[in-house]
């Protein structure tokens, strides 16, 4: 199938994107944010509607970089705030007349194992903990998960980490796939060195950010492309990749599903039947609501994997066809994050603007916008109902789309490439529906007992 791409490079305004000035203001800009995350957490106030700190992490970064991995790029690549400190500290260091290099090597039994279980455990952060809006507890959490990456990228290597063990480059790369930029190398020489083993079954290197930074500039591309051709690249994921996109979209899911009516239900009869478990009941509640969630979308994903195997009459591959088809349903997911965050998004983000002008709260007006707030007037209930489910629709044509393509390719003839489609197709619709019923349920504040 033959995508045409449109390379920025060549004209002034790609370049000037892809200038090191516009380059090194962007990780500067990722750095500040992370150091006001900080600061304003351990010495602003501690109640979260006063405090940047909540809003820069759940609203603008968690789900606004969302929205931009997936509709426009991977911005998250250039402005990683961990990344970028510790590339200045690599280039602080460095000794020019030493070979430097990673600790150790990073076991490739490993896969992304790691990234699932630091993205399982901020989704526990995000979904269950019940202090994940106080200020202070948000610093910590960045300065934690700091030295983890820092000395994930000390031990392995700053891109092997990224690449293996960052929850957070994995989850909005994954996203990014859907989105009409990508970056691509076209000197094969520079990728056959690269600890990555970026190089698809074509030969080519796509949206791998450590053989771009190393490529001469006649030998990198910053393209346009059609949506969704990303979901396409002949290049199946590994076991943990694939457990890695099912719990990320199983949680976007599984986040949606607590703010429902059928949930408070399932809380509160689990709260009054474990007494026992005491003031800790919300949580272990939550945490194994949070569980179970992954493993049951997992579990419902391998079976109809296998029946795709099977309709395509190949039931020997059914781990490679759930390899190869998971990132079909990436649009959905995307769809669903569309409904379910927009409005959030719109209305809450706005607590920025008054906040920047006050970051510490001690009656400052920096900006002139001390005293602005919030229009919760913004979006109109009929608009947010009609782009939900405009947003899910386009995503489940999508998802098809990418699907069949994938079919395609991955059997023997066409006939047992659609005959493979039917399970899919019946996936598809489920997945679509359940994301349809839940954006439709009023919402409803959990808390039993609270």
């Amino acid at each position: 199938m033959a995508i045409r791409e449109a390379n920025l490079l060549r004209w002034r305004l790609g370049r000037l994107l892809a200038h090191p000035a516009a380059t090194i203001t962007a990780e500067a800009l990722g750095v500040i944010l992370l150091a006001l995350v900080v600061v304003t957490g351990i010495a602003g106030s501690q109640n979260p509607s006063r405090n940047p700190a909540p809003t820069l992490v759940w609203v603008l970064w968690w789900v606004g970089f969302a929205y931009i991995s997936a509709l426009i790029g991977n911005l998250w690549a250039l402005v990683n705030p961990w990344s970028t400190l510790f590339a200045w500290a690599e280039a602080l260091i460095k000794d020019p007349h030493r070979e430097s290099g990673p600790r150790l090597r990073y076991p490739k039994r490993l896969g992304v194992w790691p990234a699932v279980a630091l993205f399982l455990a901020f989704a526990w952060v995000e979904l269950v903990f019940a202090g994940r809006a106080l200020p202070a507890n948000l610093a910590l959490l960045a300065i934690g998960y700091s030295l983890v990456t820092w000395t994930g990228m000390a031990l392995f290597g700053r891109a092997v980490w990224l690449a293996h063990g960052d929850p957070f480059a994995l989850a909005f790369g994954v996203l990014a796939r859907f989105s009409p930029t990508e970056v691509r190398v076209t000197d094969a020489a520079v990728c056959r060195t690269c600890p990555l083993d970026c190089l698809d079954r074509q030969g080519e290197c796509v949206d791998c950010y450590a053989c771009f930074a190393r490529a001469r500039g006649d030998a990198r591309e910053l393209n346009v492309r059609p949506y969704a051709v990303g979901l396409l690249r002949d290049a199946p994921l590994s076991a943990s990749m694939t457990a890695f996109v099912v719990l990320l979209l199983s949680t976007v899911t599984f986040d949606g599903f607590t703010a429902t009516p059928a949930w408070a239900d399932a809380e509160s009869a689990l709260y009054a039947a474990v007494p026992a478990l005491g003031p800790a009941r919300l949580a272990v509640i939550g945490t194994l609501g949070l569980l179970t969630f992954p493993a049951v979308f997992l579990a419902v994903y391998l079976s109809f994997a296998h029946w795709m195997a099977s309709a395509g009459d190949q039931p020997a591959a059914a781990a490679a066809i759930a390899r190869a088809f998971v990132l079909s349903l990436v649009p959905i997911a995307i769809g669903y994050h569309l409904a379910h965050y927009f409005t959030y998004l719109l209305i809450q983000g706005q607590l920025i603007i008054p906040l920047a002008s006050d970051p510490l709260s001690r009656g400052w007006d920096l900006l002139g916008t001390a005293g602005q707030r919030p229009d919760i007037g913004v979006v109109g209930a009929r608009f947010a109902w009609y782009t939900a489910v405009i947003a899910i629709v386009l995503g489940h044509i999508v998802a098809v789309f990418v699907a069949h393509v994938t079919a395609l390719r991955e059997f023997r003839n066409r006939g047992l490439a659609l005959r493979s489609q039917y399970p899919m197709l019946v996936l598809m619709v489920g997945y679509t529906m359940v994301s349809l019923w839940i954006v439709a349920q009023p919402i409803v504040e959990t808390g039993a007992g609270g």
